[in-house]
């Protein structure tokens, strides 16, 4: 099946076409998640021990018991796209799987290994693993984020977290961090950074903060520097979110961004979707479409490259390209995704399946500019009569020689001259 409509270069952004990426195309139809894991948002980390590990949220793997799931929980990956086989991780203080009907159909009486919190950025920085706590919102009504309870952190690759519990203000319950393109997190200037959007669905804004790397610094929200514009092309921080210049603006269009850095171009990679509507229920299950845009930093300025419409299908969400799944140069990618949380309106393909859809991509990369051919420059032409000779710098015998040779030859023009 398709992982929606094909892509395009059919532009719904405000943002001006790409000129250097130049086009997208599905390479294959949409693969389903592994019978044994299901969630959503599903970030995920290209760890230091060169495994891939992965956050859900409402969902788990192997979960022990029927319709059971985990506010949130973690997971080991192997193996290579469309290949994947998933490992819960299991930690001491994970506790015991709930169900729907357990919770009375709300969420928020569920916990996972970081608490009773929704968890949306995960990242890896120096060997160890951090993961947000999201203070709860009306999520029933896709109301605005009430910001972050704090940032959870672990040093064995999540089996064990800790909580420093030091709040982040609003608007960044949905906190995503950039994924640096590398093991490890691959940060070369000593930053993570991250991205957030005011609400889960069709937001208006994303703001991009960055924090030097360490868990003191990260998991205070007073280390942390906000983009506030660029001043003479040199990008301003504020240590201030709500001071926050947005790096992508597009009214009720932006719906769970995630960013990954493409190596092989050179090229920050942005990957969002909208959906048609902004009403409850429909901004669920009333249809969505992904936009694909790149920008050469992460504060932009961002292009559009690529949109498929009825994503999903028919309402994906939490689109991400792992950098672990990027190819060397740069132009074929494996695009993650979940879908249909609350099903599909009527006559929308509801094929998209809630937990981890991946489908293979290509991008078309422009060819290098052709430079201008070099202008010959004239070069003066001899007379027939001047002739040039040679003449290197003699000593001793050779001399005489010389001067028998410059005297015959004027003998010979003359002679010519006579006749």
């Amino acid at each position: 099946m398709p992982p929606g409509g094909r892509l395009t270069r059919a532009n719904p952004t405000p943002l001006p076409p790409s000129r250097y990426i130049t086009g997208a195309q599905w390479l294959s139809g949409r693969y389903d998640p592994p019978s044994n894991q299901w969630g959503d948002i599903l970030p995920t980390v290209w760890s230091d021990d060169g495994s891939t590990y992965v956050l859900m949220d409402d969902g788990g793997v192997d979960v022990p018991l029927a319709g059971g799931f985990w506010r949130q929980s973690f997971a080991k990956i192997t193996g290579i796209p469309p290949n994947l086989h998933f490992k819960r991780v299991a930690t001491a203080s994970t506790p015991a799987p709930t169900t729907w009907t357990k919770v009375g159909g709300n969420p928020d009486n569920d916990d996972g290994p970081l608490g009773p919190f929704y968890s949306i950025g995960f990242a890896e920085a120096g060997g160890v693993f951090y993961a947000t706590q999201q203070e709860n919102w009306n999520w029933g009504a896709n109301g605005p984020f009430n910001g972050l309870a704090g940032i959870a952190y672990s040093t064995d690759h999540g089996k064990t977290w800790m909580f420093p519990a030091r709040g982040f203000p609003p608007p960044l319950g949905n906190l995503t961090f950039v994924d640096g393109g590398g093991p490890g997190g691959a940060y070369p200037d000593g930053y993570m950074y991250a991205i957030g959007t005011e609400r889960e669905f069709n937001a208006s804004g994303m703001v991009l903060g960055r924090v030097q790397t360490g868990v003191a610094n990260v998991t205070d929200p007073t280390k942390w520097q906000w983009y506030a514009g660029s001043a003479n092309g040199v990008p301003q921080w504020s240590s201030s979110a709500t001071a926050a210049t947005p790096v992508l603006k597009w009214n009720s269009h932006i719906t769970y961004p995630e960013m990954t850095y493409d190596a092989g171009l050179h090229r920050y990679l942005l990957t969002f979707t909208y959906s048609y509507s902004s009403n409850v229920p429909a901004v669920w299950n009333g249809g969505a479409e992904l936009i694909v845009a790149e920008s050469p930093t992460p504060w932009g300025p961002f292009s559009f490259v690529a949109s498929s419409r009825e994503f999903g299908p028919s309402n994906g969400y939490g689109a991400g390209l792992p950098s672990q799944w990027i190819s060397a140069n740069g132009r074929t990618l494996w695009l993650k995704w979940a879908a249909n949380f609350d099903g599909c309106a009527k006559g929308l393909d509801c094929s998209g399946k809630y937990g981890f859809n991946v489908a293979k991509v290509q991008l078309t990369v422009a060819p290098p500019a052709k430079k201008p051919p070099a202008k010959k420059t004239a070069q003066p032409k001899a007379h027939k009569t001047d002739k040039v000779r040679t003449v290197a710098v003699v000593s001793g015998t050779a001399l005489p020689l010389l001067l028998i040779g410059l005297v015959g030859w004027r003998s010979n023009w003359f002679r010519r001259r006579r006749d």
